[in-house]
C-alpha cells in the first residue's frame, strides 16, 4: 500500500484526472447520441448501448489506458530516478505498484462510464433495464481488456524514455481495435485493443431480414478472457525481465 500511495503521489500534478474526465465525457456524448437514435422508450435501448459501449471503449478507453500507463512510468523517466528506486525498491513491488495505479484510475474511468450508462438509459426511458450480473459482466470485460493495454503500453514505455513510442504505440492500438471489430474472430483476436468487443456477451443479429438489430446475451468468453490474460502475462514478464537486468 506504501508503494501505491507512492505511485499516486507522483501523479499529483499530471492532470490524469482531467483526462480522465475528458475521454469519458467522449464516450458518453458518443453513447447519448447512440440512445438518441434509439428514441425515448426503446425496448431494446439498453442492449444497444451495452453493445455500442464496448466499441466506443476500443477507441477511448484503449486511448486512455495507453495515457495513463505512460505517464505512470513516464514521471520517473523524467525524475531520472530508476536507479534510486531500484536501490530501495525491489522490481517486483515496484512494477506492481505502478500496475495497480494505472489500473485503479482505469477501474474510476469505468465506474464513471457505467454511471453514465446508466444516467443515459434511465433519461431516455429504455424498458427492460440489464441485471446486475449484465453490469458486471461489462465492467469485467472492460478493465480486463484494460489491463492489457496498461500491461503492453507500460512495457513499452518503460523500454524507451522517449514517451512518443509509447504513445504512438498506444494510438495506432487504439485505432486497430476499431477497424478489428470487422475483421473475423480468429484475426482481432490478434488486436489487443479487439478485446474490449471479443470479452463481452452481448450480441446483435443484422442478418434477421427484419431490419431490426435483434440482440442477445452469449456465455462468458473464457478463452478470450484466458488470451487476454495471456497477453497481460507476456508484457508483464517483458518488464520484469527488463528491469531485472536494470538492477544488476
Amino acid at each position: 500500500m506504501r508503494c501505491l500511495g507512492l505511485e499516486f503521489a507522483k501523479l499529483r500534478r499530471k492532470h490524469v484526472t482531467l483526462v480522465v474526465l475528458a475521454i469519458v465525457a467522449a464516450t458518453l456524448a458518443w453513447l447519448y447520441a447512440d440512445a438518441h437514435g434509439e428514441g425515448a422508450g426503446s425496448a431494446v435501448g439498453w442492449h444497444s448501448l451495452f453493445f455500442a459501449a464496448p466499441i466506443m471503449n476500443s477507441v477511448f478507453l484503449s486511448l486512455l489506458s495507453s495515457v495513463v500507463a505512460s505517464r505512470v512510468v513516464d514521471v520517473d523517466h523524467e525524475a531520472d530516478a530508476w536507479k534510486q528506486l531500484l536501490c530501495l525498491q525491489g522490481t517486483g513491488s515496484l512494477l506492481l505498484a505502478k500496475l495497480a495505479c494505472a489500473m485503479l484510475v482505469i477501474g474510476l474511468a469505468v465506474a464513471l462510464e457505467l454511471v453514465g450508462i446508466f444516467s443515459i438509459g434511465s433519461a431516455w426511458k429504455f424498458f427492460d433495464q440489464p441485471a446486475l450480473r449484465s453490469w458486471g459482466v461489462l465492467a469485467l470485460s472492460q478493465v480486463a481488456a484494460s489491463l492489457c493495454m496498461v500491461s503492453i503500453v507500460g512495457a513499452v514505455a518503460l523500454v524507451w524514455e522517449s514517451q512518443f513510442v509509447a504513445i504512438t504505440c498506444g494510438l495506432a492500438l487504439s485505432l486497430a481495435g476499431l477497424f478489428s471489430s470487422f475483421l473475423p474472430t480468429a484475426l482481432q483476436r490478434l488486436v489487443p485493443s479487439g478485446y474490449y468487443t471479443l470479452l463481452t456477451t452481448m450480441r446483435v443479429d443484422w442478418g434477421s431480414g427484419s431490419g431490426v438489430p435483434l440482440f442477445s446475451e452469449a456465455t462468458l468468453p473464457v478463452l478470450d478472457y484466458a488470451l487476454a490474460s495471456a497477453f497481460s502475462i507476456a508484457a508483464c514478464l517483458f518488464a520484469y525481465v527488463t528491469f531485472s537486468r536494470r538492477e544488476i
